[in-house]
């Protein structure tokens, strides 16, 4: 009996990871303000979800410019809940980073934003 060239020749194809996994970018530090007195600090970890396993490299090669653009945005407007000064206001703050996002990378590339980590830092009184 004879068997097909290609089971001979080559077993199965090992099965390719087609898994996509976040990009955690490194924290940054954002100043929560109500009116022009800082308040505190948020200490935020953002991961993005690339759009597709081909994309897991475009944003890794950005990183630098990610981080720099969401410090950047952080940092021009406040980040503080309307009704709730103690709290960041995740809804808002993922559509601004969101679009930080879209001017660096090709738009499509992120199919989400997650914040990881939103930890609060107070700021040490003066002395």
């Amino acid at each position: 009996m004879v068997l097909p060239v290609e089971r001979v020749v080559g077993a199965e194809p090992a099965p390719k990871d087609q898994a996509v996994t976040n990009v955690e970018l490194p924290a940054f530090l954002a100043p929560m303000l109500i009116g022009n007195r800082l308040e505190q600090y948020a200490y935020i970890t953002v991961a993005l979800t690339p759009a597709n396993r081909e994309k897991m490299l475009a944003i890794r090669e950005k990183m630098p410019f990610l981080r720099d653009a969401f410090l950047r945005e952080v940092n021009k407007a406040s980040i503080v809940k309307a009704d709730d000064p103690k709290t960041v206001d995740t809804v808002a703050l993922k559509a601004r980073l969101l679009a930080r996002v879209n001017q660096i990378l090709p738009k499509g590339s992120v199919s989400d934003l997650k914040f990881q980590t939103i930890q609060m830092t107070p700021i040490q009184p003066q002395t």
